[in-house]
C-alpha cells in the first residue's frame, strides 16, 4: 500500500483506510456506502412542525416497505369506519358514497395489480388516504375523523392474524394428512421407538406417525385459540383516550365480523398480546416440525435406515458423488430458531414500554410476517417429504428385536408370580451376559432361560418378538394394534371437522 499523506484529523485517517486499504488487497474495488432510502411524501403529522423532517431518520422510520401487506386489512377497516361517521352523522351521505367508492377502486386496483402498492408513503395508512384523496378530492380528508393510526393499526392487525390463521392451519394440516397416510400404509409394520437416543421398545410404524400428527393437531388448535384472542374491535379507541364521536363499535364489531369490542381505549391501542400468541404459536409449530425433521433426517441414514428418502426431495453433494442428503428436513429444522428468535424479539420490545401506544410496536410486524411465511413453507417442505418416504420393512423389523423385548421378558416372570424389581434385576443381568456373549434372547435354550430364573417356562419365546410385545399392550393410548386402529380413526374424525371447518377435503 502507498505512503499515506498527512492528515488533518483520525477520522480523515480512518475514511482515506476504508477507501485504500480494499484496493491494495487482492486489487478489490474500493467499497461504497449502501445506497440512501428512498425519500418519504410529507406524513400525515407534518402541520406541526415549522422545519421538514430529516430525510434519512423519515425513511429510516417508514414502514410501508412491509405494512403494505396490510393493504386489504385497512381498507377494509376504513370502509366500515366510513360508514360508522356517516351514521353518526359526521359524513353526509353523499360525502360517504364518495369515500366507499374511492376505497373499493382503491381495493380492487391493488387487488388486480401488486405494482401499484408503491410509493414514498410513510406506512401503509399514508398510502390508502394518498390515494383516495388523489380520487375523490376534498371528501377524502375527512375519512381520518375521529380515527387515530394508533387504533387504525390495532383493527388492521386483528384483522390480518385473523384472516391468516386459517392459511397457516390449513399448511399444518397437510403435515397431518401426510403423516396420516403413512400410518395407513404402515399396516402392522413395527419399528424401534427411542428414549435417550437408544432403543426403548418395539412400536407400531403407524403409531410412530400418529405421535407426531398430535403434536401438530395441538398446534392447529393453539391457533385457532389466538384467533379468538385477535377477535376484539379496537376502533373508537382513538390515539389513546376514545374518540369525541359517537361512532357505534358494536356496529364497527358486526361490520368486520368481530364478536366482541375492546374494553379499555389504553388497553386496545398497545395491545399486542395476540401477536405474541401467534408468535409463540408459530415457534411451537415450528418446534414439532423440527423434532419431526430431525427423526427424518436420523431415520433416513445409513446408521438407522428405517425410510427411504425420495429422491425428489433430496440434494447431493458438489463434491462427493454418493451423498443424498435431507436438506429440505435440514432447512425445517434450522428455521426454527428463525421462529423462536421471532417471539423473543417481541416479548423483549413489549416488556420495557409504558402504557399506551410507543413506536416501538412497528417492530411487530415484520417478526409476525416472517414468522407466518417461515411456518407456512416449512410445513408444506415437511408434508412433502413425509409423503414420499418409503418403509424399509427389513431394517425397521430388524431394529425392533434383540433386547428391546427386556421389558417384556421381565414382565413374562411377573406374570409367573415373581415381584417386579426382581424380575428387572434378573432380566438386567442377563442382558449383561448375553452382551458379554454376544448373544440375544433369541438363540437361547429352555434350559439357558431356566438357568436365569427357575420361573422361565418352555413357552417364554412367545413374548420374545416385536409383535408380541406390541399385542401385549392394554392401554388406550399405547402401542398395541386396536388402540393405535382407534388413535387413527379419532384422529380422522378430528380431521374431518377441520376440513368443514376450514373448507377442502380430509383424507379418509
Amino acid at each position: 500500500m502507498p505512503l499515506l499523506p498527512r492528515f488533518a484529523s483520525t477520522r480523515a485517517l480512518l475514511v482515506a483506510l476504508a477507501v485504500s486499504l480494499p484496493s491494495a488487497v487482492g486489487g478489490a474495488q474500493p467499497t461504497t456506502r449502501p445506497p440512501a432510502p428512498p425519500p418519504v411524501a410529507t406524513p400525515l403529522w407534518a402541520g406541526r412542525f415549522d422545519v421538514a423532517p430529516d430525510s434519512a431518520l423519515l425513511a429510516w422510520g417508514a414502514s410501508f416497505r412491509f405494512d403494505r401487506r396490510l393493504f386489504e386489512d385497512d381498507v377494509t377497516g376504513s370502509l366500515a369506519w366510513a360508514e360508522a361517521l356517516a351514521r353518526a352523522g359526521v359524513l353526509s351521505a353523499a360525502e360517504a358514497a364518495q369515500i366507499r367508492g374511492g376505497l373499493e377502486g382503491i381495493l380492487a386496483e391493488g387487488r388486480r395489480n401488486p405494482a401499484f402498492l408503491a410509493g414514498a408513503d410513510e406506512d401503509v395508512h399514508s398510502f390508502v388516504e394518498r390515494q383516495l384523496i388523489a380520487r375523490i378530492g376534498e371528501a377524502g380528508r375527512r375519512l381520518h375523523t375521529g380515527r387515530s393510526r394508533n387504533d387504525q393499526v390495532a383493527v388492521d392487525l386483528r384483522l390480518y392474524v385473523r384472516r391468516r390463521v386459517p392459511a397457516v392451519q390449513q399448511a399444518l394440516l397437510q403435515v397431518v394428512d401426510a403423516l396420516l397416510a403413512q400410518a395407513d400404509s404402515a399396516g402392522d409394520a413395527v419399528m424401534p421407538s427411542y428414549t435417550h437416543v437408544r432403543r426403548a421398545q418395539p412400536v407400531l410404524v403407524a403409531h410412530y406417525w400418529l405421535a407426531h400428527a398430535q403434536a401438530l393437531r395441538r398446534d392447529v388448535e393453539r391457533l385457532d385459540a389466538v384467533r379468538r384472542e385477535a377477535d376484539a374491535m379496537p376502533l373508537g379507541s382513538g390515539a389513546i383516550a376514545g374518540s369525541n364521536y359517537a361512532v357505534e363499535p358494536a356496529f364497527l364489531a358486526a361490520r368486520l365480523g368481530f364478536s366482541r369490542v375492546v374494553a379499555n381505549s389504553i388497553d386496545a391501542t398497545s395491545d399486542r398480546d395476540y401477536v405474541s400468541g401467534f408468535l409463540h404459536a408459530a415457534a411451537l409449530a415450528m418446534v414439532h416440525l423440527s423434532r419431526l425433521a430431525e427423526d427424518v433426517v436420523l431415520f433416513t441414514g445409513e446408521e438407522f435406515g428405517y425410510f427411504v428418502l425420495s429422491d425428489a426431495v433430496a440434494t447431493g453433494s458438489s463434491l462427493m458423488p454418493q451423498k443424498k442428503n435431507p436438506d429440505p428436513m435440514e432447512l425445517v429444522r434450522g428455521k426454527t430458531g428463525r421462529t423462536i428468535g421471532q417471539l423473543t424479539a417481541l416479548l423483549a420490545t413489549l416488556q420495557g414500554l409504558p402504557s399506551g401506544y410507543s413506536k416501538d410496536l412497528q417492530e411487530d410486524k415484520e417478526g409476525l410476517f416472517d414468522a407466518e411465511d417461515t411456518l407456512i413453507g416449512s410445513a408444506v417442505a415437511a408434508a412433502t417429504v413425509v409423503r414420499t418416504l418409503a418403509l424399509d420393512l427389513g431394517r425397521s423389523a430388524q431394529g425392533a428385536s434383540g433386547f428391546l423385548l427386556a421389558t417384556d421378558v421381565a414382565d413374562y416372570l411377573v406374570g409367573r408370580g415373581v415381584p417386579f424389581r426382581s424380575a428387572h434385576e434378573v432380566v438386567g443381568g442377563m442382558v449383561l451376559t448375553l452382551m458379554r456373549e454376544g448373544r440375544s434372547f433369541e438363540g437361547l435354550s429352555p434350559a439357558e432361560w431356566r438357568g436365569f430364573h427357575p420361573q422361565f417356562g418352555d413357552d417364554v419365546m412367545r413374548v420374545v418378538s416385536a409383535q408380541a410385545s406390541v399385542r401385549a399392550k392394554k392401554t388406550p393410548q399405547s402401542t398395541a394394534p386396536e388402540a393405535v386402529r382407534a388413535q387413527r380413526g379419532e384422529l380422522g374424525a378430528w380431521r374431518a371437522a377441520w376440513a368443514r371447518v376450514l373448507g377442502g377435503s380430509a383424507p379418509r
